[in-house]
């Protein structure tokens, strides 16, 4: 039996993945449309933001200077409770240099809550400016989606059945 879930319902579940992994799987594509997926050590904002460092020649790096539109995916591997998976899609870009510094600050104080983790890991701006092989991006995620917990409305369990969420990271600031 489908149990009917209420929005705020689905934004826990979300906000529960979310908080509940340290990677990510970004998905990207070429201009010609061949598509690529690729983990990623993350963090996020309150604005929708995900951050992340790549080397600026990897393949997804490429795809995003190409073609912005990305998709990600949190996968929760039981940690909350049920195997479950957050869903996203937006745009990406490579932050300029003079965003650099405001994006590490975000990263690394997500990544690393702990300061004297942080002071040991955090790497300094310029890391990712100038003749630096690696660069800071940001994706700005619009759409969410999850899997419902209680599967297809006719088909249950048997089948995965994916609702929209909702959903925003703004809706967390309270709970952090």
């Amino acid at each position: 039996m489908h149990v009917s879930l209420s929005d705020e319902d689905l934004r826990v579940i979300a906000g529960d993945v979310l908080r509940s992994v340290r990677y990510l799987t970004l998905g990207t594509a070429s201009r010609g449309g061949e598509s690529w997926m690729t983990p990623l050590a993350h963090a996020w904002d309150f604005e929708d933001h995900f951050y992340w460092i790549s080397a600026a020649d990897s393949r997804h790096s490429r795809n995003i200077d190409e073609n912005p539109a990305v998709s990600v995916l949190a996968y929760d591997l039981g940690t909350t409770g049920t195997d479950q998976a957050l869903f996203g899609s937006g745009t990406a870009r490579r932050l300029s240099d003079d965003e650099v510094a405001e994006g590490c600050a975000v990263y690394y104080a997500r990544r690393y809550p702990d300061p004297e983790v942080r002071v040991k890991r955090e790497r300094p701006a310029d890391d990712f400016r100038g003749a630096s092989p690696n660069r800071l991006y940001r994706a700005r995620i619009d759409a969410y989606s999850l899997l419902h917990p209680d599967g297809h409305p006719v088909h249950g369990g048997l089948v995965s059945h994916r609702v929209t969420v909702p959903f925003s990271t703004a809706q967390l600031l309270s709970a952090d």
